[in-house]
């Protein structure tokens, strides 16, 4: 199969499934699952093929489809209900899923683990939204992404999902935005390795000035300053 037949193929099973989705949270407005926006889905259709390596916080929509693209994907959810009923879609709808792998940990416990097992293709965020959890699934995740991979957020009318975006990404030449709605953001990275640095490597941040540094040493109690003379 070539490749404008099997990208053919991918945006067909993105049709399939949106049109008749697994019903993963029974408590989503259409008592099936939450899910983000089509054209969120044929844009990762686009970024991946057969043997892709990705990853993604949460489950749902994505993790049939990932399964159904013949990618070789994690998905990290802490509810084995979840994923129970991601496989029981794939077997009802014969989708293979043995490229199809659960971490049924909290992301900030089981990301973390996933250091120097690979880089990855692309991730996709969409686990816990409460804050600071999506910063990190972007910093652990999005840290394992290699050089040209894709990173997208999904439900980025949450301000705890947009600040990491407002605040990591979008001023940082290494992030190249590619898509975007008021649902779901995607960004390709331009750099490699863990997103771990020190402060005066982050353009993002504003360098301190040094009469700044001055005037905030100058606030310091003598108290203390005489203890860290002492030590």
């Amino acid at each position: 199969m070539d490749e404008s037949t099997a990208s053919d193929a991918r945006l067909a099973w993105v049709e399939r499934i949106v049109a008749a989705p697994p019903v993963v949270h029974p408590g989503a407005p259409n008592g099936a699952v939450w899910s983000t926006d089509a054209n969120c889905y044929r844009l990762m259709a686009d970024h991946v093929t057969r043997g892709s390596r990705t990853l993604e916080t949460g489950a749902g929509v994505s993790t049939v489809l990932f399964a159904a693209w013949g990618c070789d994907h994690l998905a990290v959810v802490p509810f084995a209900n979840e994923a129970e009923a991601v496989e029981r879609y794939c077997d009802e709808h014969l989708i293979p899923r043995s490229s199809l792998k659960f971490d049924l940990r909290p992301s900030e416990v089981a990301l973390p683990t996933l250091a120097g097992t690979g880089e990855f293709d692309l991730v996709f965020i969409d686990g816990s939204h409460g804050y600071p959890l999506p910063v990190i699934d972007w910093f652990y995740g999005a840290g394992l992404l290699r050089r040209g991979g894709v990173v997208v957020f999904d439900d980025v009318q949450l301000p705890q999902v947009e600040s990491v975006i407002e605040t990591f990404l979008q001023p940082d030449p290494r992030w190249e935005g590619l898509a975007a709605t008021g649902k779901w953001k995607a960004f390709r990275r331009l750099s490699e390795g863990p997103l771990a640095e020190g402060e005066w490597n982050q353009p993002f941040f504003p360098k301190p000035s040094p009469g700044l540094v001055r005037r905030a040493k100058d606030l310091v109690p003598v108290e203390i300053k005489g203890w860290l003379r002492r030590s």
